[in-house]
């Protein structure tokens, strides 16, 4: 019997102050997220376990530039260059 493919992850593509991207990163980092700062822009991956959360609410000075379902790496690329 073949095991369930795994789910993909969800990403989402943020814009915002740098200081707050970053606190953001260390929140998610600690939960066992994938998140990635480079200066005014982050990409925040749950893992595939995860997959059906609900979506995180963002700070008012966030914005959510896009949601994909990508790997992170991926996303990363794509997204920051």
């Amino acid at each position: 019997m073949c095991a369930a493919p795994q789910p993909e992850p969800t990403g989402y593509r943020l814009i915002g102050p740098p200081d707050l991207l970053h606190d953001l990163q260390r929140d998610f980092l600690d939960i066992g997220w994938e998140a990635t700062v480079v200066r005014w822009q982050a990409v925040v991956t749950a893992p595939p376990e995860d997959a059906g959360h609900t979506p995180p609410e963002w700070p008012a000075e966030i914005t959510l530039a896009g949601v994909d379902r990508t790997p992170h790496r991926v996303s990363v690329a794509e997204f920051l260059g």
